[in-house]
């Protein structure tokens, strides 16, 4: 016993002291685990990183800490513990200057966006980075970030089927990085990634020859992307379907589909089995076939209710980020008039009669109520052309337009899906049965279905008209 206590404090001395530069060998380690997809290995890194960080109150530390935590959780799909993380990080440019991983931050965002299908909005924060980027000092940094950016870009309209826009941010791309005097792992990636999307945008095209060029051309890329190369495989995949050497096709997406399951690529993974399924089909191979289609089927499932979970959680960001520049722009003005009203009652004492003011204030006070008016009918009209197009962002237009709307809803009833929500709004909009089926692409009899459904989730009754009761949410307390 006795030796033990001599030697204890030895003990104590002897272990290993959180340092900066520790701390740093293990942010290097954490890119590693992510280009290998070990995303749940990267989370368990970052979290410890980030407690030993905030132990020796190391702002870089914490830092790139929460960015991984966020880009990880954004790979898993888990967009609500992704977004906490980004939000965790926003303070800590306080302490560190570091723009590079501010953009990065919101390059984040963007996937995060496109994840539940909100292109429009990614595309606009990566394209609001664009000016940033270019005024980065160090060369290679700045090469990076913009090829990252408009690779993003492209992948977005990849997305939205606008192949002509994917193709153009594309070959900005490549003729981005052709500036870079010194071609390094970072940006032989990129180069990779957004080669392989160009071949994707012309096989949509139908134009296979240009889609095989691409491949060709990513293949000669000097960098191995090690379980992501599923995408080259699932490429290489489809031109074979295309042109009918269906054996070559399958052995393709046999080799995608082992990748993409190794970094649980899910998305990928369900849409490379209705590839292959429907190869099987073609050779008549039914057995393959049921199989593969089973396999979609069930993670198609699971990723739909993944997606609907993610759009209600995401809402309230989206609508919390375009209510920051309304805030700013809303104080200014308010500054503004306030300085103006001070100016003009003081010409006004001096100038004009009482009567005469009076008179004034109540014009300023009819056109500031007509302006109002006008505001509202134009976010109202918006909103209602979102609906008709089911346009994804109605959901988050309509939260900022009607802010109390869904929070009144989810009081009474907590569990509303973000269907049910979107359904309620529609509701609220005053859409008959017939729109809401022609809108929403279901039959009447469905849309009369989800309304009983709601009166029983939401306790109306049979003899009060829902859609009053829609109207008449925001009064009740």
């Amino acid at each position: 016993m006795k030796f033990f206590i001599f030697f204890f404090p030895l003990l104590l001395f002897a272990q290993p002291k959180t340092t900066p530069k520790a701390i740093d060998e293990r942010l290097k380690k954490s890119n590693f685990l992510l280009v290998d997809g070990k995303t749940d290995d990267m989370i368990t890194l970052n979290l410890s990183v980030l407690k030993d960080a905030k132990s020796i109150d190391y702002p870089k530390g914490r830092l790139y800490a929460y960015y991984n935590l966020a880009l990880a959780f954004s790979m898993q799909y888990k967009y609500n513990k992704s977004n906490y993380y980004l939000k965790l990080m926003e303070p800590e440019f306080k302490y560190m200057d570091d723009e590079s991983q501010e953009i990065a931050m919101n390059v984040v965002y963007s996937m995060n966006y496109r994840g539940i299908k909100m292109y429009d909005e990614a595309i606009k924060k990566l394209k609001k980075n664009l000016i940033p980027a270019d005024h980065i000092k160090n060369d290679s940094t700045r090469y990076s970030l913009k090829g990252i950016l408009l690779t993003q870009i492209t992948r977005n309209y990849i997305e939205k089927k606008n192949y002509d826009s994917a193709t153009h941010y594309g070959k900005s791309v490549i003729q981005e990085l052709k500036g870079a005097k010194k071609m390094d792992i970072g940006l032989n990636t990129n180069l990779k990634i957004v080669t392989l999307l160009l071949g994707e945008a012309k096989l949509h095209q139908n134009k296979i020859d240009s889609a095989e060029f691409y491949l060709k051309s990513a293949q000669s890329v000097p960098i191995q992307l090690g379980n992501n190369e599923f995408a080259a495989f699932k490429l290489s995949g489809q031109i074979h379907d295309a042109r009918k050497h269906y054996d070559s096709a399958v052995t393709d997406y046999e080799k995608a589909i082992e990748l993409a399951a190794k970094i649980k690529n899910f998305r990928k993974l369900a849409e490379l089995y209705g590839l292959i399924s429907a190869v099987h089909e073609k050779t008549g191979q039914s057995g393959n076939q049921k199989k593969y289609e089973l396999k979609y089927n069930t993670l198609n499932d699971s990723l739909r209710k993944i997606d609907e979970n993610n759009l209600k959680d995401t809402v309230g960001l989206l609508v919390e980020e375009k209510q920051k520049p309304l805030e700013y722009r809303n104080n200014l003005l308010f500054y503004i008039i306030l300085a103006g009203i001070m100016g003009t009652a003081v010409i006004v004492f001096f100038v004009y009669k009482r009567i005469r003011n009076k008179n004034k204030v109540l014009n300023v006070k009819e056109q500031e109520a007509q302006e109002l008016n006008q505001k509202l009918n134009f976010a109202f009209e918006e909103v209602i052309l979102l609906a008709k197009k089911n346009d994804p962002e109605f959901l988050a237009r309509f939260q900022e337009v009607y802010p109390e709307f869904f929070p009144k809803l989810l009081k009474i009833e907590p569990q509303l899906l973000s269907t049910e929500l979107k359904f309620c709004a529609l509701l609220f909009l005053n859409f008959s049965t017939k729109d809401i089926a022609a809108y929403t692409f279901v039959q009447p009899q469905s849309i009369q279905t989800r309304k009983n459904r709601l009166r029983k989730k939401l306790n109306i009754t049979s003899d009060e008209d829902i859609y009053i009761w829609m109207q008449n949410i925001t009064n009740k307390a």
